[in-house]
């Protein structure tokens, strides 16, 4: 999984070709849209890739470092990404979720 962050224009590019699968990519976006306020979302269904514009006041940094282990989980399942473990993958992204939802 590749991960550009450009702090200077608020803006963060997710590359990946787990996000290539629509119901991954909508539990993954509607995560990202629950940790702070997104100003635009689009998706590059040629290089299965996400760029997110977000409000930087409202990216709670302090709060994300709690994530890093579920974050790290999550992708070791998608490194050698196979439809067989899209439910597993789909799980993990609840679990960012539900953790996201208790801050």
């Amino acid at each position: 999984m590749q991960i550009n962050y450009y702090e200077e224009t608020e803006r963060i590019r997710i590359r990946d070709k787990i996000l290539k699968d629509d119901d991954i990519r909508k539990a993954a976006t509607n995560v990202v849209q629950k940790i702070c306020t997104i100003k635009n979302m689009e998706y590059n269904e040629k290089t299965g890739s996400v760029l997110i514009e977000f409000q930087k006041e409202t990216l709670p940094l302090e709060k994300l470092q709690s994530l890093i282990p579920m974050a790290r989980k999550l992708q070791s399942k998608a490194t050698f990404y196979t439809p067989n473990k899209k439910n597993e993958i789909l799980s993990e992204i609840e679990k960012i979720g539900q953790a996201v939802g208790q801050w």
